[in-house]
């Protein structure tokens, strides 16, 4: 088989593993995560978007079980808060983002010596409205495009170091060579944090460069076509007009922490969320 052919073969496993993604994320999680609806009459779809491929061509793997492998003592740790977001439909969507507005991913990264715990973090709402705030105050003033909103880029982004105010409803452990250890280090040392956004620049986004760099690739991202209209406090309102915002594609906890839970299951990584919350204790 040739490498186009091999190529296309994976996208299609892959296009199956993200169809069943939260079939899998409600089988082990403690959130009921629905990622995935088809396209409905009203516009509305949710779809999981597809990766490349799994590994770097320079991955540290075991050639017998195709698994990650690192030096003794320096691990790299994913942590996510998912929100209990439903995709479901676009009314679903509204009144779950409304309930739970706050999701995270954020990292751990270890070594013999030392365990630094930091993430991207922003919309703190100080100088703009909150992403989700800035919609609904739009819905509200009838504006034609309110879901626009979500394509402002804050400026009062931060390195977080440490942890924050929630604890992760998974933790998934990765090894990585001392050269990987070193390469996330100096990226996230040097990485600007200034600017977060929704489409771009978030906190999942800052978690999948960095497991990149430790030479795994993971699916994270969400695609939302969005109805022109739908039910909001009991009413409907209208979502977009202009077509520009019709499609809206992000990286998110619920997805990622979904695909983890998948690769733990696989024996690629680890289950860590008890070792992480003993370890807070």
């Amino acid at each position: 088989m040739n490498s186009k052919a091999t190529e296309r073969v994976y996208q299609a496993r892959l296009l199956v593993v993200m169809i069943l993604l939260a079939g899998v994320a409600a089988g082990c999680a403690h959130h009921t995560l629905r990622l995935y609806a088809p396209m409905q009459p009203d516009g509305w779809s949710a779809q999981p978007i597809a990766i490349m491929c799994r590994f770097a061509p320079d991955a540290d793997l075991d050639p017998a079980t195709g698994t990650p492998v690192g030096d003794e003592g320096y691990y790299l740790y994913i942590l996510n808060d998912a929100a209990d977001w439903d995709y479901s439909d676009a009314a679903s969507l509204v009144s779950s983002i409304w309930l739970h507005p706050w999701a995270h991913s954020w990292l751990i990264l270890e070594s013999p010596q030392d365990r630094l715990e930091f993430g991207h973090t922003g919309d703190f709402g100080q100088t703009k409205l909150r992403y989700h705030e800035g919609v609904y105050q739009k819905i509200r003033d009838g504006d034609p495009n309110p879901i626009a909103y979500l394509w402002k880029t804050m400026s009062d982004g931060q390195l977080q170091i440490g942890k924050p105010k929630h604890p992760p409803s998974f933790v998934w452990q990765m090894p990585i060579t001392r050269r990987r250890y070193q390469l996330i280090h100096d990226y996230v040392m040097h990485r600007k944090y200034d600017q977060f956004g929704v489409r771009t620049n978030n906190c999942t986004d800052m978690v999948i460069e960095t497991a990149a760099l430790a030479g795994i690739n993971l699916i994270h991202r969400i695609r939302l076509t969005l109805p022109q209209e739908t039910k909001v406090w009991g009413q409907m309102r209208r979502v977009w007009t202009d077509p520009q915002y019709r499609i809206l594609e992000y990286s998110t906890p619920e997805v990622l922490e979904a695909d983890l839970r998948h690769l733990a299951r696989l024996g690629i990584g680890s289950d860590a969320t008890r070792w992480y919350l003993d370890l807070k204790r």
